[in-house]
């Protein structure tokens, strides 16, 4: 019996032992194959492309050499071949960017990553960015359509010439570039104007504010522009309420509760939708050569976007008869949208006008598919949409649409909430939509400028997003020209697209546009400068601004102040001008920073700090993550009795002139803290702020204050879509570094704020920083926060980040002094 059981204990011994052996020798056979795998991979993907390719789309071999810093010099012998080129480029550089980009624009995100992108899909649907980019394409000449065709045709045969080893986010994903049409460019600059225009969104804060604030409030915590009055003295949250706009209260604790799937939530647009926040914004100045040291112009430009990994921008150089610039260029749009020729130079800064108003639709009663207009009962036209979405069942549902635009109150959460749908609907007029938008033949004819005069006549052209174009010429020529389209209002009358209109009365309804002649122009000036930061601009020919809602003048202010603190500048002064980390959105509540007592344990060892501060937000101080915090806190303790309005609007707005009108009264109601019985003044609500912030910063980065640096807290974040926030992958594909500055510094660096996990870290940043001399254009200067790849295992995806943190620059010279790696794009012989 004991034999008996020896044996089979020896054969199961043997068993085991075989199973062990097979095992190890799958696992290793496994990890062999997935070895090989990866090496042929790493072999295979062409993130460092360079040699010969036939291509059948071209008519002439193109010529691309990579210069030291990786721009690609594009020479091409017609203009077609260099555009075809360039999209070549941005598929075999930002494969990846260019299908979320066209996913994006055309509601299709879903198809790929499932539920989470659904309610973005549906907004986007909502707002027909795709059907409207199709028909104003159709309108375009016929030579732009051929070139905006050759582009699209490059991006395709990029995307082809990959082969099996796609960058990586095809493979997590399961998915593979799609067909890039001519008009995805047109719908890309569309989204890029959504992404540049705020104004609906703060007229569905005004509607909100009106449920329970009246007109009066409702400036206090949206003031209009400094030292001026509100552009319209209507009393609108009496207008909303005398024709009971608002959802009932039952109703809408109702709605709370059911929540209709699939609406748009202001969380669903982070990392989607890159600004859409207040403070959106650029810098650009320029000088004449009576304030240059070589004695011609000097330009520079910063535009501060949303910050995205790979970048926003890719910098070209396209040289082809009738055409030689270089620059920066957004992938899936053909042309250098920022950059200069070898005779001119030029740089945007968003203008911030009013160009989306909302409207009220009131419903028709006796059906619900009709509503009122001027002269009687209209039908909504209706189109039924369908989003595929992965590894669950099509989503169907059908868009609305009034005379004034596209119906969103049926797929945005707040819109929908906040109105009584059963009477009213809410659509958005806005001007990127019309037909008669052709943007991107600006941008082409701008890049073939070889004057001032002749660059003026392609920003004719330019229809939306509104830009302040800086620009100058080796003649010695400076100008400051606003291009786009904006509706003509009149101050004081009517709501001056503050606050939703009724749709009904005729009075509201737009009727012209502001003539390019009476935009804000203005050329060789007396003060031999010129400059804009999202300020305040009017036109000497139209008095009437173009909004009401204009950015705090705090950069533009700064920057005043430091180009009339030499006599001469060079570009080291400009490069300097382009760092300045002072905050004059600070200094204002200094005073009151310095006189709060917390009784915190810690406010004695960085009391000296405190009292030292000057409001510069560099990364290694102190004192500016304490008042960062503290103004934080001090914010929230003034606003956040709007309820759930405060909460989804803080972070993308940041309350700060409100802040300072209100502090400037030391006993205004607003620093009364509301939860409690005591009535506290501002001193009082400024010294409970300190206590919260030390509070916070002390579980944040420990009990000793000699570990906490701005630079700690505030990194900037190049967020990757759609991975910023997945474990191990936000990692790899995600670019962050210590940054300096805050909202109102000239070197932009906005915390999140509404954030928890890190309040303080900044996504909108200076997007690139560019410095054209116009003495020696090949001397200009650029430096953006990642790199020029888009594969994420290359080192050119993060390799500029730490020089431009330290705003370092490098060279944007035409004739690149080494050749890293060059391309050869040849026509298919026969």
């Amino acid at each position: 019996m004991m034999l008996g059981n020896r044996m089979k204990s020896s054969r199961s011994m043997i068993k085991l032992s075989r199973f062990l052996r097979y095992f190890v020798i799958a696992f290793v056979v496994l990890l062999t194959f997935i070895a090989l795998v990866i090496v042929g991979y790493w072999i295979s993907a062409k993130s460092n492309y360079s040699g010969t390719v036939i291509s059948a789309g071209l008519a002439q071999a193109v010529n691309i050499q990579f210069d030291e810093n990786d721009v690609p010099h594009i020479k091409a012998k017609t203009q077609r071949d260099a555009y075809y080129a360039l999209g070549f480029v941005h598929a075999t550089e930002r494969s990846w960017q260019l299908e979320i980009s066209r996913r994006l624009a055309s509601g299709r995100l879903s198809e790929i990553l499932g539920e989470r992108t659904v309610s973005l899909d549906r907004f986007i649907r909502t707002l027909g960015i795709k059907q409207a980019a199709e028909k104003q394409f159709e309108r375009y000449p016929a030579e732009f359509k051929q070139l905006l065709q050759a582009y699209a045709d490059g991006i395709n045969a990029g995307n082809q010439s990959l082969g099996w080893a796609l960058p990586i986010e095809y493979f997590l994903t399961g998915s593979k570039p799609g067909y890039w049409s001519a008009a995805d460019s047109v719908a890309w600059s569309l989204m890029m104007a959504l992404d540049l225009g705020d104004n609906w969104q703060k007229e569905l804060f005004r509607l909100e504010l009106s449920q329970y604030l009246n007109t009066a409030e409702i400036w206090q915590v949206m003031p209009p522009y400094p030292g001026s009055n509100p552009v319209t003295s209507m009393d609108f949250a009496k207008l909303y309420r005398e024709h009971q706009v608002f959802r009932p209260a039952q109703s809408k604790a109702q709605a709370s509760r059911e929540g209709e799937p699939y609406l748009l939530k202001q969380a669903d647009t982070v990392g989607w939708l890159s600004d859409q926040q207040e403070g959106l914004g650029s810098n650009n100045w320029v000088l004449t050569g009576k304030k240059t040291v070589s004695g011609k112009p000097l330009l520079a430009n910063d535009p501060h976007l949303g910050l995205s990994a790979p970048s926003t921008w890719y910098f070209a150089h396209l040289e082809a008869p009738g055409l030689n610039v270089i620059g920066a260029t957004l992938p899936g749009i053909p042309a250098i949208v920022l950059g200069r020729t070898d005779k001119i130079a030029w740089g945007f800064t968003n203008t911030g006008p009013d160009v989306q108003d909302l409207y009220l639709e009131k419903i028709d009663p006796s059906n619900p598919n009709q509503y009122i207009g001027p002269d009687g009962a209209i039908s909504f036209l209706a189109r039924e949409e369908i989003i595929q979405i992965k590894d669950k069942p099509p989503l169907r549902f059908v868009v609305r649409q009034s005379r004034h635009g596209p119906i969103i109150s049926d797929s945005h959460a707040r819109a929908k909430k906040v109105i009584d749908t059963q009477r009213y609907a809410l659509a958005l007029r806005w001007t990127a939509l019309d037909i008669e938008n052709q943007t991107l033949m600006g941008g082409i004819l701008m890049n073939r400028a070889d004057s001032i005069d002749s660059l003026k006549a392609a920003l004719r052209h330019h229809y939306a997003p509104m830009q302040t174009v800086a620009m100058a010429d080796i003649q010695g020529n400076i100008a400051l020209q606003v291009a786009g389209i904006a509706p003509r209002r009149q101050l004081h009358q009517g709501l001056y697209g503050v606050a939703p209109a009724l749709g009904w009365e005729r009075q509201y309804d737009w009727t012209t546009y502001v003539p390019f002649e009476q935009l804000p122009s203005f050329s060789n000036p007396s003060s031999e400068w010129l400059a804009s930061a999202n300020q305040e601009i009017i036109s000497a020919t139209n008095p009437n601004p173009l909004t009401g809602d204009w950015d705090l003048p705090f950069r533009y202010d700064r920057i005043e102040a430091m180009i009339g603190a030499k006599d001469q500048h060079d570009r080291a002064s400009m490069q300097t001008m382009q760092g300045d980390v002072l905050s004059l959105g600070a200094q204002p509540l200094l005073a009151l920073f310095k006189s709060a007592r917390s009784g915190h344990a810690l406010q004695p060892s960085i009391q000296s700090a405190i009292d030292g501060f000057n409001g510069s937000m560099s990364t290694d101080s102190v004192a500016a993550l304490v008042f960062n915090a503290w103004v934080d806190q001090l914010t929230r303790i003034l606003f956040s009795r709007l309820g759930d309005s405060f909460t989804e609007e803080y972070g993308r707005r940041h309350f700060r002139g409100a802040l300072l009108n209100q502090i400037s009264n030391p006993n205004s109601p607003w620093c009364d803290v509301h939860t409690t019985t005591e009535i506290e003044n501002c001193q009082g609500a400024a010294n409970l702020a300190l206590q919260r912030a030390l509070n916070d910063l002390s579980q944040r980065y420990g009990k000793s204050a000699n570990d906490w640096r701005w630079g700690k807290a505030h990194h900037a974040v190049s967020e990757h879509r759609p991975f910023k926030n997945i474990p191990f992958l936000s990692g790899l594909f995600n670019v962050s570094v210590p940054f300096p500055g805050d909202a109102f510094t000239v070197n932009v660096g906005r915390p999140v704020l509404n954030n928890p996990k890190a309040p303080f870290a900044a996504n909108h940043a200076p997007s690139l920083r560019a410095i054209y001399d116009l003495n020696d254009p090949e001397q200009s200067v650029f430096m953006f926060p990642t790199g020029q790849s888009g594969w994420a295992q290359s080192q050119r995806y993060r390799n500029l980040s730490d020089a431009w943190a330290n705003n370092q620059v490098i060279p944007l010279a035409m004739k690149p002094k080494q050749v890293q790696r060059e391309l050869v794009l040849k026509t298919k012989s026969f």
